[in-house]
């Protein structure tokens, strides 16, 4: 990743869903909970106090919880990436309720069940995801003394 230098932008994502265009390192802030989703090109991600880089294609998200931090360039200097803002679905239907409201006449009880219960829903989704995604990242299974790289020498 480039290092960081004074004309480096700054981007606050918030309770507005939106497109952004990136040509140039920029830091991105979290202001809420959402997905940073790649629609073109490919990014370079570093979260501030992360440690790990992480490389995203079109199609692929990346979850900023309230108050993260990152930096975030196109994978070659000079490309054009665009990227989403997406707010989490409670959220998104939260934000509706109001106006859907008037428009349908429930009353704000309703619309408060419908915003829970897709929070519960989205929450648990979620969980679910980082527990794969854990999984993923352990080794499954055993393998025998000599097939093992660190005991080559040991073995022999």
């Amino acid at each position: 990743m480039s290092k960081l230098h004074q004309s480096t932008r700054w981007q606050m994502l918030d309770r507005t869903a939106r497109r952004l265009r990136l040509d140039a390192v920029t830091r991105l802030q979290a202001r809420q909970d959402g997905w940073l989703a790649v629609h073109e090109g490919r990014v370079w991600i570093t979260r501030d106090g992360g440690g790990l880089d992480h490389v995203l294609q079109p199609g692929e998200r990346f979850w900023l919880r309230e108050g993260d931090a990152l930096v975030i360039e196109p994978w070659r200097r000079g490309e054009l990436a665009c990227l989403g803002w997406q707010l989490p679905v409670a959220e998104a239907v939260q934000r509706l309720a109001p106006r859907a409201r008037a428009d349908a006449g429930f009353s704000g009880a309703a619309w408060g069940a419908v915003a829970r219960a897709l929070r519960g829903a989205a929450e648990r989704l979620l969980a679910a995801a980082r527990s794969a995604d854990a999984m993923a990242s352990r080794a499954h299974g055993s393998i025998r003394a000599g097939d093992s790289m660190a005991s080559c020498g040991a073995a022999q």
